[in-house]
């Protein structure tokens, strides 16, 4: 077997942190939804949103520094016994990850511009998405959108999960890359 060569420290410790917010997000999304449609208001549902919202800008902005990275650095290729079907895979795989990583937040963003629900805690607000006005229904549509987009996500990285648990397992070094 070739020499596995790893993703540079930085690009794991990013991707990690960024595996345990988005991980995170998902659930916190789904309870804070659910509360609000059983009409469940108060400082739980409060901290919830405020939450969703910063740890969503956050990956957004995360994901630009990942693009630059990519961009810049690139990543370690592929050992030569994977099968270039299964790297055409990883690789589409990846960029529809990248690329809901990107418009999920977008969307969420877009959504507490136009409700207007920017506040995240005490005087700290989210800044106003350029270009998106106020305008409740327009906002619950954004939302709907980001939930259905948040859900794909969710089915794409547990495809993701699952091969990293499969390569582990069959120990062909591909999960090393990234640990």
């Amino acid at each position: 077997m070739s020499q596995i060569q790893k993703y540079p420290i930085g690009w794991r410790v990013l991707h990690w942190f960024m595996a345990v917010m988005v991980l995170t997000l998902l659930p916190v999304g789904l309870w804070m939804a659910s509360r609000a449609e059983a009409n469940i208001w108060g400082s739980l549902t409060n901290t919830l949103y405020s939450s969703h919202k910063a740890l969503g800008f956050t990956v957004l902005l995360l994901m630009l520094v990942r693009i630059g990275l990519k961009i810049r650095v690139g990543a370690p290729p592929y050992p030569s016994t994977l099968p270039r079907s299964l790297q055409i895979a990883a690789k589409s795989l990846h960029h529809c990850i990248y690329v809901l990583l990107i418009i999920t937040p977008m969307l969420g963003w877009a959504g507490v511009t136009a409700y207007p629900a920017l506040i995240i805690v005490g005087d700290f607000y989210l800044p106003a998405m350029p270009g998106v006005p106020e305008d409740t229904e327009l906002a619950e549509r954004l939302f709907a959108i980001h939930g259905v987009f948040a859900l794909m996500l969710a089915v794409l990285l547990a495809g993701h999960i699952a091969a990293a648990v499969r390569h582990m397992l069959r120990g062909d070094g591909i999960f090393r890359r990234m640990l």
